[in-house]
């Protein structure tokens, strides 16, 4: 019997605005001084991220350093920046991840908080995130659904790897079975909740993993109350 949903935060309940590509040439313009072309941006975006998944994958069942951690120095250093990296890393780092009015609460979010929370669903959130994300759900007037937010900072272990996942099991004194985990990541989010035997769902809203026929895929929010 299903207890408890857990949800990923980012590009799984809030968006960025107008989209990832276009939220960071709009923050590197403000925190480093320099225009991006939304081309020059998504090779270098596509780039890290895969890089960044792939290390994340290996660390699955590993402990040591955060694979995200540098991410957005990656991202100015593979630009061209010739300032110091480290310090506008951070700056970006703090402005494009910490400020929710970069981001855009999808449509489909508080129905479908809305629906397990009248079902008796314990609702939490686990991500890779910094703890400013807690601003996020003050800011879009939903933490009051939320038994918990957890992020990766301060658990100090990131998904994929299925101790970040165990925590949240543990402070609900539930067992893998009795939780479901929801988020856009096929790495980070459907194998690392799979792995550890919760039941996985891949929010898959642009329909991406249209192909993959060997993992639950829903496109809404709402289709999560299927599986209750």
């Amino acid at each position: 019997m299903i207890k408890a949903v857990f949800f990923d935060a980012i590009d799984t309940l809030f968006g960025p605005y107008p989209d990832k590509i276009g939220m960071y040439c709009r923050v590197i313009k403000k925190t480093a001084g320099f225009d991006v072309s939304p081309d020059k941006m998504k090779q270098v975006w596509d780039k890290i991220v895969i890089n960044t998944e792939e290390k994340a994958a290996r660390m699955m069942s590993e402990n040591g350093d955060l694979a995200w951690d540098g991410f957005n120095q990656k991202i100015l250093e593979l630009l061209d920046y010739q300032g110091d990296l480290k310090t506008a890393g951070k700056k970006l780092l703090y402005e494009a991840w910490s400020n929710p009015e970069n981001f855009v609460l999808y449509d489909d979010v508080i129905d479908t908080l809305v629906d397990l929370e009248n079902k008796g669903i314990i609702i939490a959130c686990v991500s890779n995130e910094k703890s400013q994300l807690n601003n996020f759900f003050v800011h879009f007037a939903i933490d009051k659904y939320f038994k918990f937010i957890m992020t990766s900072e301060e658990e100090g272990v990131e998904k994929p790897n299925p101790k970040i996942f165990k925590h949240a099991l543990n402070r609900l004194n539930l067992e893998p079975k009795e939780a479901i985990h929801v988020g856009d990541s096929l790495i980070s989010d459907y194998y690392g909740a799979e792995h550890l035997g919760l039941k996985a769902i891949l929010i898959d809203r642009d329909d991406k993993f249209r192909d993959n026929k060997k993992v639950e895929k829903i496109q809404n929010l709402t289709e999560v109350l299927k599986y209750i």
